[in-house]
């Protein structure tokens, strides 16, 4: 199972790279360079980039991959 938290935000990550490659797509005159960038941007935010780094920060910070915090549970104590 994968964390919400997680999931939240790769949805806002990825509605805010769609519109960086319309632009670019807009923007960008040649094909070629336009695959190039498409290519570097999609692999800094994905699984060559960001997504190791978020998964290393939502692990810290103690939110598993299931969406519970290591602490779940467990009386505070005093």
């Amino acid at each position: 199972m994968v964390s919400p938290l997680r999931d939240a935000i790769l949805d806002k990550l990825h509605a805010h790279l769609n519109k960086v490659l319309t632009a670019a797509a807009i923007g960008i005159p040649s094909k070629d360079q336009f695959q190039a960038f498409r290519t570097f941007a999609l692999d800094e935010f994905g699984n060559q980039g960001f997504l190791p780094e978020l998964d290393a920060l939502i692990k810290q910070h103690g939110q598993e991959r299931n969406g519970q915090a290591e602490t779940a549970g467990k009386g505070v104590p005093r």
